[in-house]
């Protein structure tokens, strides 16, 4: 017989799973506009910054990606990329604000919502896309993501069952929204970071179904939910490592939220190279010289590395 689980420990499950590693893979989209273009204006320059959207942090093949619904890219940015940078990712679950290096940069998108299966359900499921980032620099390297290696890397379709307790953890745009009054001469506006995280629980009318708020946290309305699209959904396990990515958020109202069940698109993700794909940011396409690069590399270093610092001004003194 099994045994009959506390309210107290249950809670103390479901707080340790809400801070698990995978919990915290989940990152804000972060997008902006340019009034003037980088060749315009001579350099790079965010004039203002807007938009919700959420997204999974991943890992395979020694690149990082973004794993998200592809509606969230698309509601935010109307048509054509405005810019080289569209869309920025904090590097840190906790992020900082202090230099550019502080986020993730998008140059690729692929579109492996057409390697996804046929299956009849309530949701889209091509609605999922991989964003490819641009590789973080040594001292600001991401300190939470999913590292996919294979099928096992996710929960698989036999870990599902009705009545299952999920957690969905994304950034809704009502408590993530900007405010504009002027802060100070050097900003303009200001923003938080404020993830939610909901338990709920699996109800399965159909092969996939869907989790319900009904008995676990309350009244979700889709305004209270708007921006947790493409959020991480992962399981409740008594041990932190043994918490997987279940799936990514779609749509949510009426106390209710669709998901795409990660057993689903993790073939996708194994092979997204053989989906058709977008770029962001044409330098691509344009690779920088090897001089330039040095430069770039030795800026960074000067100025993040201190042994770098210190043969520098070694050297300097020379």
């Amino acid at each position: 017989m099994r045994k009959k689980i506390s309210q107290k420990k249950l809670d103390y499950i479901l707080e340790k799973a809400r801070f698990s590693n995978v919990a915290k893979s989940c990152r804000r989209f972060l997008f902006n506009y340019l009034a003037e273009s980088m060749e315009q204006r001579g350099y790079f320059h965010v004039d203002r910054m807007y938009g919700a959207g959420s997204g999974v942090l991943l890992k395979y093949k020694d690149k990082f990606f973004v794993l998200t619904a592809k509606h969230v890219l698309k509601n935010n940015l109307h048509g054509e990329f405005q810019n080289e940078s569209p869309f920025w990712i904090p590097v840190k679950f906790k992020p900082k604000w202090e230099t550019l290096y502080d986020f993730m940069f998008p140059h690729l998108i692929w579109n492996i919502g057409e390697l996804m299966p046929i299956v009849d359900c309530d949701i889209v499921l091509s609605d999922i896309c991989l964003v490819e980032l641009f590789e973080p620099k040594k001292y600001h390297f991401p300190d939470h993501y999913i590292e996919i290696k294979n099928i096992n890397s996710v929960l698989s379709k036999k870990e599902f069952y009705e009545g299952q307790f999920l957690l969905i953890s994304g950034y809704p745009f009502e408590k993530n929204h900007f405010d504009f009054p002027l802060v100070s001469e050097k900003y303009t506006h200001s923003t938080i970071i404020h993830r939610q995280t909901i338990p709920g629980i699996l109800i399965k009318p159909d092969d996939i179904g869907y989790i319900s708020f009904q008995l676990t946290d309350g009244d979700f309305q889709h305004e209270n939910l708007d921006g947790m699209s493409g959020g991480v959904v992962y399981n409740v396990m008594p041990k932190a490592n043994q918490i997987r990515l279940a799936g990514i958020a779609i749509t949510a109202g009426n106390n209710i939220c669709r998901f795409i069940p990660s057993y689903l698109f993790i073939d996708a993700i194994l092979d997204y190279q053989n989906a058709s794909y977008k770029i962001i940011d044409p330098i691509i396409n344009k690779p920088l010289s090897l001089e330039r690069l040095w430069m770039i590399q030795e800026d960074y270093l000067r100025e993040f590395d201190p042994k770098f610092k210190s043969t520098a001004s070694k050297n300097s003194n020379n």
